[in-house]
This record gives C-alpha cells, sequence and structure tokens, in this order.
C-alpha cells in the first residue's frame, strides 16, 4: 500500500501545475484590468501588454509541467476527445484556450499600431476565459470514488491559493512594467485581496483537517495519509504571510510617508514564498488522495 508521500510524489508534477497556473491566470486578470480603461497613455499600456510575459510564462511553465504526467505526448489527442465528459479533459481544454487567447493578445501587442479597442475585448475575452479556466482545475479532482476530494473544500482551497499568490505575483508584473499605482493603492489593494484569501484559506483548511478522520474506507482514514497536515497548514500560513508582508510593509509605510520602496526584488521575494507556501498545500492535496475502494 501507498503512503501518502509516495504518491505526491508521483504526482509532482501536478503539484506544480495547480501551484503555478492558477495563481498566474489571476496576476494576468489583474495586470488585465488597468489595461481596459480607454485612458490609460499609451507608453504605460505598451510597458502592461510587454510584462504580461510574467504571468503567462509561470501558468505555462504549470501547464508542461502536468504534460509530463501523460507520459507519450501523442496522449494529449485522447485527452481532448473527453472534453466535456471528463472534468480533466475539460480542464486541459480550457487552460489551452486561455493560454490561446492571452497569447495571442501578448503578440498582438507588439505589433506596430495596435488597435486599443480590440485589445480591450480581446482582453477581457482572456479575462473571462482564464475564469473558467481555474473553475475547471479547481473541480477537475470532484469525483465521487475519491472520498477525500470529493468535499466542498477542494475547489474552494484552489481558488483561495489563486487569490493568495495571484495578487502578488501581479504587484511583480505591475512593478517590472512601472505602473506608477502598483506603488500606492492599487498595490496596498492587492495585497488585501491576498490577506482576506489567506484568512478564508486557513479556516478552509482547518475545517478540511477536521473533517479528515471520518474520511475512510477499508484500510485507513484520510488523516492517517496526511499525518503533519496541521504542520502544513501551519507552514503554509508562515510563507504566505511573510510573502504578504513583504509587500505590506514597504506600502503601507509609502502611505505613511516611509522611505521605503517596492523593488522588483522585494516584490519577487515576496511572490515566490507564497508560491511556496501554495506549493506545500497542494502537495498535501496529493498526499490525501484515497479512494472507497481497497487501494489508496
Amino acid at each position: 500500500m501507498l503512503s501518502g508521500m509516495d504518491t505526491a510524489l508521483g504526482e509532482i508534477t501536478l503539484v506544480l501545475f495547480t501551484t503555478l497556473a492558477p495563481s498566474g491566470v489571476v496576476a494576468f486578470i489583474l495586470m488585465g484590468l488597468p489595461l481596459l480603461r480607454g485612458d490609460l497613455p499609451v507608453e504605460t499600456r505598451r510597458r502592461i501588454d510587454q510584462f504580461l510575459s510574467i504571468p503567462l510564462v509561470t501558468s505555462m511553465v504549470g501547464l508542461v509541467a502536468s504534460a509530463t504526467h501523460l507520459g507519450n505526448p501523442a496522449n494529449a489527442l485522447y485527452v481532448f476527445l473527453g472534453v466535456g465528459r471528463s472534468p480533466l479533459s475539460t480542464e486541459v481544454f480550457c487552460a489551452v484556450v486561455f493560454l490561446a487567447l492571452a497569447g495571442v493578445y501578448w503578440l498582438y501587442s507588439f505589433s506596430q499600431r495596435p488597435r486599443t479597442g480590440l485589445q480591450r475585448a480581446w482582453m477581457a475575452l482572456a479575462m473571462v476565459a482564464g475564469v473558467v479556466f481555474v473553475t475547471s482545475v479547481a473541480f477537475a479532482y470532484s469525483a465521487e470514488t475519491i472520498v477525500s476530494w470529493y468535499t466542498v473544500y477542494v475547489p474552494l482551497n484552489l481558488w483561495l491559493n489563486a487569490l493568495v499568490g495571484g495578487p502578488l505575483l501581479a504587484v511583480v508584473g505591475l512593478r517590472v512594467a512601472r505602473y506608477r499605482p502598483v506603488e500606492d493603492r492599487l498595490g496596498r489593494a492587492l495585497v488585501a485581496v491576498s490577506i482576506a484569501a489567506l484568512a478564508a484559506n486557513l479556516v478552509s483548511f482547518g475545517l478540511q483537517s477536521a473533517g479528515l478522520p471520518r474520511i475512510e474506507n477499508s484500510l485507513l482514514s484520510a488523516s492517517d495519509l496526511v499525518p503533519y497536515y496541521g504542520l502544513m497548514i501551519a507552514v503554509f500560513g508562515v510563507l504566505a504571510l511573510a510573502g504578504i508582508g513583504v509587500d505590506a510593509r514597504v506600502l503601507y509605510a509609502r502611505r505613511s510617508g516611509g522611505a521605503l520602496r517596492l523593488t522588483v526584488g522585494r516584490a519577487a521575494a515576496a511572490s515566490a514564498l507564497a508560491l511556496a507556501g501554495i506549493f506545500v498545500m497542494r502537495f498535501a492535496f496529493y498526499m490525501m488522495h484515497m479512494t472507497v475502494g481497497l487501494g489508496v
């Protein structure tokens, strides 16, 4: 019988995918919000467009990592045959649609005379595709036969993870693009979203942890598979709070007239800490894989 650790290590590429892709999508959406404005200066728009590559690459790294789970690239053809019938096939299809829309938008932004109206409409479409994609990932693991995953906490936690990591990654992109509002009110708003999502996430993980001993099959309970789940929640909380704190310390100090600046290095460190915390909890998620039958 496999242990929870063995199961998670066997699914490490999916751990990486569900850590990076949802946060990357949320960051792309948040970075795109200023681009929907009609009065945004051309040069500012150009810089933000250029550095949309940051959340795009983050999402693509996650997707490429998950593709290794197919074993043979030719298996991707069979994945698409299950769209609408298989949640996992639908997840992959939604990922491809989002990345295609977002990628085409990004490439078009490098044209000599991009049409702002077309860009705004295309960005809105890519944002909607992004929401659908993250939602499809959230519900991809909802299967009655996997009793430890068939709970309300699984999709909720994935969305909350994305709302913890995504805003901090958006801060990185907007800071690299030298978008001034991110060092002021917008930056504080993004940090506030991460703080609220982190608080809700910790509550959700706590409730999930309390219910694990009651989820069992003929061999063991879900809590047996993740014996250090409480400790992993604590590690997640510390890492994510540290990341948020790096940004918050600068942004709220500036509000009070402090001399600290939100450098790209600080913003990147904040995002990396939060994503590391999310990675811990995605690893724990795959550790608790348990079916209703005799196998784990």
